[in-house]
């Protein structure tokens, strides 16, 4: 892949880290960022009642060990001759188009995502987008859609609300229906 600017200039990202693809920058900076959220929301989730402190402390306890062996593979592999034989979204492509639309669906898909849940709440959207993407991406059956999603809204509500009573915010849409009442 050739990292140079148009007009044949080299580009100042690989100025700066010639022994480095865009590949692996663009990496850095993602492990950086989420580096940087595991330990904003760790710190920030002290301060919590232990029942809402508890999800945060699962997902920076299950997320960080994942974290540290993709840093460390990603040390190592920039020490070797860089191979690629998977997409993984930093190159541009053969079908730009497609990568665009690619990118465009899961933007899309996370900012619904997002919005379902200010507006409705978690045990409406969580469960509805993961029937969704199970049913579109995973193309399984509706009935096998639809046993995925409540598998995961009883997981939400046996082990979130009843096991670690969990504080959830207040739905948009119910704050709206208390209000007509």
């Amino acid at each position: 892949m050739d990292d140079r600017a148009p007009g044949g200039r080299t580009s100042p990202i690989r100025r700066a880290w010639p022994g480095l693809s865009l590949e692996t920058i663009g990496e850095i900076a993602l492990l950086a960022v989420v580096g940087f959220f595991f330990v904003y929301l760790f710190i920030e989730s002290l301060q919590w009642p232990l029942g809402s402190a508890l999800m945060p402390w699962i997902a920076v306890g299950i997320g960080m060990p994942f974290w540290v062996y993709r840093l460390l593979t990603l040390i190592l592999r920039a020490r070797e001759a860089p191979a690629q034989i998977m997409d993984i979204g930093f190159r541009t492509g053969s079908d730009p188009t497609g990568e665009r639309a690619r990118f465009l669906r899961i933007a899309l898909f996370i900012l619904a995502l997002y919005l379902g849940i200010w507006l409705f709440g978690f045990h409406v959207a969580l469960p509805l987008a993961i029937l969704i993407y199970v049913r579109v991406y995973g193309q399984l059956s509706w009935l096998g859609s639809l046993s995925v999603a409540l598998m995961f809204l009883v997981l939400l509500v046996g082990v979130y609300d009843h096991l670690l009573n969990a504080a959830w915010h207040e739905p948009l849409a119910w704050q709206w229906f208390a209000a007509l009442l």
